[in-house]
């Protein structure tokens, strides 16, 4: 997964972007791309994609709110299935991508 711009204001939109296909199934009201910070703090905010536009390869905007706090954030699936991940599997288990936001 990746996040472009890397570095954003609060009220400037991220582009999350994945290029990784897979087979997994989609949740029930599709997938939800959302950010949040890093740390203790659960501020987050998110979209629902639907099975249409999510085959685990995808792009999505993000506006980044006033509020968000400034310092690193993630961008994550957060439905994503971690329970079919196995040592052989690894890879399955990063579905996030850091950014960071600046005043």
């Amino acid at each position: 997964m990746f996040v472009e711009p890397l570095h954003v204001s609060p009220g400037e939109t991220i582009t999350v972007t994945s290029d990784t296909t897979c087979d997994v199934s989609t949740p029930e009201g599709g997938w939800v791309v959302g950010a949040r910070e890093v740390g203790p703090g659960s501020t987050s905010l998110g979209t629902v994609t639907s099975e249409d536009q999510f085959d685990c390869s995808f792009t999505v905007q993000l506006t980044i709110p006033d509020d968000f706090p400034i310092g690193e954030g993630y961008a994550i699936v957060e439905n994503w299935d971690y329970s079919f991940c196995t040592d052989a599997n690894s890879s399955c288990a990063v579905a996030s991508a850091t950014f960071y936001v600046e005043p």
